[in-house]
């Protein structure tokens, strides 16, 4: 009897699993509106703000009780985009969204502010953003590296779906896609139905350019929600670092599987700050010439956070088949010079970025860990390509760092290279470049 009750719940978890994530509530044959022929869009090169029309079309096909919107191929100027329950965005393969200056997100999957002052526990459902035959693109290249933008935020809403979109950044500030939880900052919202990004699918998503500071995507809050097919070139592809100042921080149940960047951070990053998170599963990491392929941080706490405590992911949490492959361009934090075996591993192969704070150059191994208040699990199955140090340890802890001081490497290497051709031009200067989907 008990090993009958042990498989079945054995088998519930796993359904739970599979099941977490969006599930298609979408009718390709269902009530439909083209933003070209029903609603004047005018392919005008991102001349003038359409917004307003796409805004008109979400209300008017969420009062017929949902629907499909399609947005016809063309370049076009689109920002502040609110997604209202039961309507589902599709947007023709290449087509190119230029958000306006200024307004910091094009689409938000979550209730409008106005409503959230009404009632902050309503949420918007079965919603989704998508490519119709292939990726479209979100293109706010012309920014530069101070500049505040997002693509889409996900805060209040539950059955989403995210897919097929290129961000075309120039290392600007913010990640492309951002969960967040409510912004019940004070009482306890445990009892809400929703109170972050619940149920969700983000997939096929490339950024291009992304920020050493940010990438592609960031969780401060989420629940039951799966990741596949991410790929940035720069920062951090799949950043759960949780250190938003709000009480109700934390990501429960996620899954991740094929998390791939180049030239950036790494692929993915664990920082729980002082959150109290759940079981992540990742299966499937990938670096190109990144730092590192995985980071797990340590737990700390922040000067003005709500909860003063160490945050930690559970331990049943999980990364496993890890491929990390040398190269000489990564985006490296200064305190990270201590990891390199030796300085000359690093010290001629150095640019840094016009802040001072980051520096393109060697990755350093595979996975980086570093947690002392929890801990999680790495797999065994670990591979590393063209590595000319760190090929016999394929993870690093806080106790393999030289014991130098990183501040006086810094100063160091940056009398021995006083040049500007050792400053590098990234997100400082706007060039214009193509971009194609990875996946």
């Amino acid at each position: 009897m008990i090993r009958k009750l042990f498989g079945m719940l054995v088998l519930c978890l796993a359904f739970s699993t599979v099941n977490a994530q969006y599930k298609e509530v979408m009718n390709p044959k269902g009530f439909t509106v083209n933003l070209k022929k029903d609603y004047g869009l005018k392919d005008d090169n991102a001349k003038n703000n359409q917004s307003y029309k796409l805004r008109k079309a979400i209300g008017e096909v969420n009062a017929k009780g949902g629907g499909n919107i399609v947005i016809p191929k063309g370049v076009y100027s689109l920002s502040s985009i609110y997604l209202k329950s039961n309507v589902h965005i599709l947007i023709e393969a290449g087509t190119v969204i230029k958000p306006m200056l200024g307004e910091g997100v094009v689409f938000n999957l979550s209730t409008d502010k106005k409503d959230e002052k009404k009632n902050p526990k309503l949420f918007v459902e079965n919603v989704s953003v998508r490519g119709k035959g292939g990726a479209f693109i979100i293109d706010y290249h012309t920014r530069k590296y101070k500049d505040r933008q997002r693509a889409i935020i996900g805060k209040m809403v539950k059955n989403f779906l995210i897919q097929d979109m290129i961000v075309k950044d120039n290392y600007s500030v913010f990640c492309g896609i951002t969960l967040a939880p409510s912004n019940e900052k004070v009482k306890d919202v445990s009892n809400w139905e929703v109170s972050r990004p619940t149920f969700g699918t983000i997939k096929n998503i490339t950024h291009y350019k992304a920020s050493p500071g940010y990438g592609l995507v960031q969780c401060h809050g989420a629940q039951n929600v799966h990741f596949e097919n991410l790929y940035a070139e720069g920062g951090v592809s799949f950043r759960l670092e949780v250190g938003a100042n709000n009480k109700n921080v934390g990501v429960y149940d996620l899954t991740a599987k094929n998390i791939i960047n180049k030239n950036g951070r790494c692929a993915v990053m664990l920082g729980p700050h002082s959150a109290k998170n759940g079981i992540i599963k990742v299966d499937g990491v990938k670096s190109i010439s990144s730092t590192f392929a995985v980071t797990v941080g340590d737990g700390g706490v922040k000067k003005d956070a709500p909860d003063q405590t160490p945050g930690y992911f559970h331990k049943d949490s999980s990364i496993d088949n890890i491929v990390a492959i040398y190269g000489k361009s990564a985006q490296v934090k200064g305190p990270t010079f201590l990891e390199y075996p030796k300085v000359s591993d690093y010290f001629e192969h150095l640019k840094v970025f016009s802040d001072g704070k980051f520096y393109e150059g060697p990755a350093v191994t595979a996975v980086h860990y570093g947690p002392t208040t929890y801990n999680i699990k790495i797999g065994k199955n670990i591979k590393m390509e063209g590595f000319p140090h760190m090929n016999d340890k394929p993870i690093v802890t806080r106790a393999d760092k030289r014991k130098e001081s990183w501040g006086a490497e810094k100063k160091f290497w940056k009398k021995a290279h006083p040049g500007d051709e050792f400053v590098l031009d990234k997100g400082v200067v706007v060039k214009d470049y193509a971009v194609k989907a990875y996946f």
